[in-house]
């Protein structure tokens, strides 16, 4: 049902999409109509969840608020039953054919959605499995979806540590949480909307890429640069295997051990397939949402509507919780082009007019987000500091970047000075995010200032791949061209073609939750207060947190730091020591009350890495003993 739903907001999406852009293609209708429907579920049900929760009625009312706003605008412009046999109609000279479509779009997703459904919650054995990817992050956004939808409380609680508000951007789980809701299991509920984003994401590359060059072949080329590119890591593997074979066979069995992601040599740029989207659920959303509103602001600079502006406001202003990161780039690409277009324009006053309208709207959507959510997480400990040179660990700086980027970084220079004026803008825009990353952190984690170097470097790779026909069209007559033009692009894409076969191979491998967990999860929902916080070991594979959704005292402790909780984690971590090795069930249930605690759980996790007095816990009433799990309620 949830899946179902789900459609229904794709497909009310698509037809407003049809309202608003008319003129344009099927494929363009239906990327545009995918975002809006999903960002409709994603963020539409925000304010029927603070006024009746996270519930089954507050997405009731939205489906038909959505319903009936799309029926009046349908009314007003007083369009026909009949008319909707041009939904399908064909454009002349479209963006992208359906052999683009076919042969570029479609294989990419179909790459994502490989790597998706052998990565999340795999069936193995009678438990779940994931890859290499997705064994770390993936339970906590699992965690998310659960226990916004068991719980019903918005807006959300941080189920890992109990008594502190969920401040990581949480919308894209929050979208799984309304399928889960709706009775789609965990796993459908989490692959489905990915699915959509993927091909969305994958769309408005490709539409983003078009938008600015303007030439089908630039944008295809681009697009394959950017999703399977990755860096000139293969070289060392290619090297390796000279002295000892294994090195190179050694991508595919050993974990992190590939051209993309190889710290003893200092390469570090991923491949945004492998590293960024399938194990990054937000970082995906962002993308997803970033290329329309990229393209949304040159549509609107291009046609000087004021309805275009607004709809870019919009946009804007939903992003922050759906990705902070991408809300930051947009903002400052915005910046910039408004600085130069206030320079250039003849009619300041009214160029100021729509890019006030623009600016209006997103800030006046975002600033609640930022102040209820990012700015309390962002300062805690930790959070913003300067840091020069990023993660590069002892290389000279341009050789870094040069084996990092590859070819990004070989034409990253002639690109730009070969690229139009008003492109130049954008361009500046990208190199400002380049700077700021590489000057300050923006999370305790260094490595995750990658989300901003990535825009960047898409940015660049579409002004790369038309620099790159450009050398190849004046190479005409010359033998060995199309040679050296399958050189450049193998140069480009196979440290992330063999790391995106190493990814496929590791689907399946590594098992997060037995038979056992998930039974002992099962119990945990259907009999136990949907509110009462437990206590157990904060090790990230945690059943009660992730499968069942229910509130930790503290848990997860792979994400504490980097959520800025450092100084609480260390606190809650000496009290969970004392409650489990308390001399009597007397002084447990003291440490249990004091810290609200309600559910005690004791397992093979719990007894390796407590010293554990089973005495002092059997004191409590047991309300579940199986398959090596213990459950006691605090009375």
């Amino acid at each position: 049902m949830g899946i179902v739903i789900y459609a229904v907001f794709i497909i009310l999406g698509f037809l407003t999409a049809d309202l608003l852009y008319k003129e344009k293609g099927i494929y363009f209708r239906a990327w545009v109509g995918g975002l809006i429907g999903t960002l409709v579920l994603m963020w539409g049900i925000i304010p029927f969840a603070f006024l009746f929760g996270f519930s089954i009625l507050a997405h009731i009312i939205l489906l038909v608020a959505f319903a009936g706003v799309y029926a009046g605008v349908f009314v007003w412009k007083k369009h026909t039953v009949s008319e909707y046999k041009r939904l399908f109609r064909r454009e002349e000279n479209p963006p992208m054919t359906h052999l683009i479509f076919l042969c570029v779009i479609l294989p990419v997703s179909i790459i994502m959605w490989v790597l998706l459904t052998n990565h999340i919650l795999a069936p193995i054995d009678g438990g779940v499995a994931s890859g290499q990817s997705t064994y770390g992050d993936l339970a906590m956004h699992m965690g998310i979806i659960t226990s916004v939808a068991e719980r019903g409380v918005f807006p959300p609680a941080h189920n890992l540590i109990d008594g502190y508000r969920l401040c990581y951007p949480f919308l894209v789980d929050t979208l799984s949480s309304s399928l889960y809701l709706f009775g789609t299991g965990l796993r459908a509920a989490i692959l489905a909307p990915s699915y959509v984003m993927c091909i969305l994401l994958a769309m408005g590359f490709y539409f983003l890429a078009y938008k600015l060059i303007g030439k089908r072949k630039v944008a295809v080329l681009a697009t394959v640069l950017f999703f399977i590119g990755g860096g000139f890591g293969f070289s060392y593997f290619f090297e390796g295997a000279k002295a000892d074979p294994t090195a190179f066979t050694r991508i595919f069995t050993d974990y992190y051990h590939t051209p993309t992601n190889y710290n003893e040599e200092n390469i570090r740029w991923a491949n945004a397939i492998c590293d960024m989207i399938v194990p990054q659920r937000t970082t995906m959303a962002g993308w997803t949402y970033l290329m329309f509103a990229l393209w949304a602001l040159l549509d609107a600079i291009e046609s000087k509507k004021t309805g275009r502006f607004v709809l870019l406001g919009l946009v804007a202003g939903c992003m922050p919780m759906i990705h902070t990161h991408s809300f930051m780039c947009l903002g400052i690409i915005s910046a910039v082009m408004f600085v130069w277009y206030m320079i250039k324009a003849e009619d300041k006053k009214a160029e100021v007019k729509n890019w006030l309208i623009y600016g209006g709207i997103a800030v006046v959507m975002a600033v609640p987000q930022l102040l209820i959510w990012t700015f309390g997480q962002a300062g805690s400990e930790g959070f913003v500091k300067f840091q020069f040179n990023w993660v590069n660990n002892d290389d000279p700086y341009l050789w870094f970047w040069l084996k990092n980027w590859g070819i990004a970084a070989l034409f990253a220079v002639p690109a730009f000075l070969a690229a139009k004026k008003e492109h130049k803008v954008l361009l500046v825009g990208g190199i400002l995010i380049f700077a700021i990353a590489e000057l300050i952190l923006f999370q305790p984690n260094a490595y995750d200032n990658n989300k901003l170097f990535f825009v960047t470097y898409m940015l660049i790779l579409i002004f790369i791949s038309d620099y790159l026909f450009t050398i190849f069209d004046k190479l005409k007559g010359v033998k060995g061209r199309y040679f050296l033009a399958a050189l450049v692009i193998v140069a480009g894409t196979l440290s992330g073609a063999l790391t995106i076969g190493r990814e496929y191979h590791s689907g399946y491998m590594y098992q997060t939750f037995s038979d056992a967990d998930i039974e002992y999860a099962e119990f945990v929902k259907e009999n136990t207060d949907s509110d009462g916080t437990f206590a157990a070991y904060y090790g990230h594979l945690n059943p009660t947190a992730v499968l069942a959704g229910r509130q930790m005292f503290y848990g997860g402790d792979l994400w504490m730091g980097s959520h800025g909780y450092s100084a609480v984690a260390s606190e809650r971590k000496e009290i969970l020591e004392d409650l489990y090795s308390a001399s009597s069930t007397d002084e447990a249930r003291r440490i249990a009350e004091e810290n609200s605690i309600e559910y005690i759980v004791l397992s093979n996790d719990e007894l390796s890495n407590f010293d554990v007095n089973s005495s002092a816990i059997d004191g409590f009433e047991e309300i579940y003993n199986d398959n090596g799990f213990r459950l006691y309620r605090v009375n």
